[in-house]
């Protein structure tokens, strides 16, 4: 049935239910038509994977709904116009953002979707089961190579009062609670080979280097009042770079990208980001952004700053000072550097240049020059009175003024612009000293003598600015 088929099909049908109706439930089931038609769905769903059938009492759980397009093939997520409610007498309750709050009972609820005509429903148990510990790292194996993330979903035992045990993804609430323990296979010494870090109750594991570790969960215990270690659970990460390169940020083909050099002016910025060249499993290659997860180093920090930006896409490089060259570098891999946990958890940021061993084959690295230039004056904007000047040309002002204030604007090589009318490097030159004087101690202003005309040079950083005002 192709899409104009289906349309005619929802209309006629809910023209037949409209003759049955009052005009108030006519009105709201011409707006759940147009809501459907408007979206072009043909049914509504929960997306595989997003939903549990058991959660905790006390808890939280994000529902999310995918539509299905009337070509019966493209699957869309769903945002907007969504109404969400519970069954009837549910000690829960759920926001129209999908949320659902468990209550503190025990009890079977079933969540309901409304777009328009169309529902999805999901019958979910509120445990009253509590958190013991965490029994297993992810459904599944974890596969991640170095300076990538992967994100995992831990398992959690569950005991009943009467000693029962579920077992089930840790819930939202628990798994902010849990600290991770990750320390070297070979040696059993806490590792800096990885790092598991919890947002918004999902935890992603980042592996910074290549090796094998042993990753436990550490947690309170609902169910004893105690603080609870998981049993050790191994985990490899894998290599599978091939290489590893400097690019400006901004760059879309991240296969041709390089970077050996760049200018900036003192007080400007420059973006960098780490792209890494990956072998996939069927034996083809794909480059990606791996700024966030790899290790950044500056030579020379009174020449020029770095810091991550705020989604750690990108490196920010400061100039600072003029006529110098800072190095900027960065790797992946276990640097011959040493980096302190806390600098781990940040992302890795270091004044010094970092540095792979001669012949460490897990350590790839990459840099780039950025040579500070001199923030330089391109033009002067100057102002009298609030009035636009243009230069060497002269304004006629149509009264005679008391004072002429002159502001004077420099505009910098970098876009960015200053005010410098009381800069001590603006030099001012009346060569009308008959008609106005200068006020001292206020630099740019003028009492006005005599009419006549005014003819002031200015001069910044070499650049000059005539200005010409008549006076009647």
């Amino acid at each position: 049935m192709n899409s104009r088929s289906i349309y005619a099909f929802i209309i006629s049908g809910l023209l037949l239910i409209l003759t049955a109706c009052g005009d108030a439930d006519k009105e709201k089931k011409l707006v759940d038509l147009f809501t459907t038609a408007s979206d072009d769905l043909v049914s509504i769903s929960f997306p595989a994977g997003s939903t549990e059938d058991t959660i905790s009492i006390d808890t939280f759980f994000d529902y999310k709904i995918e539509g299905l397009k009337s070509n019966g093939v493209d699957v869309i997520p769903i945002n907007d116009n969504i109404v969400w409610s519970l069954s009837a007498g549910a000690v829960s309750t759920i926001d129209q953002n999908g949320r659902l709050n468990s209550g503190s009972v025990a009890e079977v609820v079933t969540v309901t979707a409304k777009l328009g005509i169309l529902t999805a429903s999901h019958v979910v148990t509120i445990s009253a089961a509590k958190f013991d510990r965490v029994v297993q790292l992810n459904s599944t194996p974890v596969q991640v190579n170095m300076c990538q993330t992967q994100q995992i979903q831990p398992i959690g035992s569950y005991l009943n009062d009467d000693g029962s045990e579920e077992i089930r993804l840790v819930d939202n609430t628990t798994i902010n609670t849990i600290t991770w323990l990750i320390r070297n296979q070979e040696d059993n010494l806490p590792s800096q080979r990885a790092i598991i870090k919890t947002e918004n109750s999902q935890a992603e594991l980042q592996a910074l280097e290549t090796g094998n570790v042993i990753i436990q969960a550490q947690a309170k215990s609902i169910s004893s009042g105690s603080i609870v270690t998981s049993a050790d659970f191994n985990q490899t990460l894998d290599h599978n770079l091939n290489g590893f390169k400097l690019c400006l940020k901004g760059e879309t083909d991240l296969a041709a990208c390089t970077l050996s050099s760049v200018d900036i002016v003192e007080t400007g910025v420059v973006s960098l980001m780490a792209v890494g060249n990956y072998q996939a499993a069927n034996g083809s290659t794909y480059n990606q952004n791996i700024s966030a997860y790899s290790k950044w180093g500056d030579d020379n920090i009174s020449n020029a700053t770095i810091a991550f930006s705020t989604d750690r896409q990108q490196v920010n490089v400061t100039g600072v000072n003029a006529a110098s060259v800072a190095n900027i570098s960065a790797a992946c891999g276990n640097i011959e550097q040493t980096v302190s946990d806390a600098a781990i958890k940040n992302g890795v940021i270091l004044n010094e240049a970092v540095t792979c061993a001669s012949g460490n084959i897990n350590c790839l690295r990459a840099s780039a020059a950025v040579n500070i230039n001199s923030k330089t004056v391109s033009s002067l904007d100057v102002t009298a009175n609030t009035l636009a000047l243009v230069d060497n040309t002269a304004l006629l002002l149509t009264n005679t003024p008391a004072t002429i204030e002159l502001k004077v604007t420099a505009n910098f090589t970098d876009n960015t612009s200053s005010d410098v009318t009381a800069d001590t490097d603006t030099i001012y030159n009346n060569r009308s000293g008959l008609v106005v004087a200068a006020v001292p101690g206020t630099p740019g202003t003028y009492n006005v003598l005599l009419a006549g005309d005014v003819d002031i040079q200015i001069i910044y950083q070499s650049k000059v600015f005539v200005a010409k005002i008549t006076i009647p």
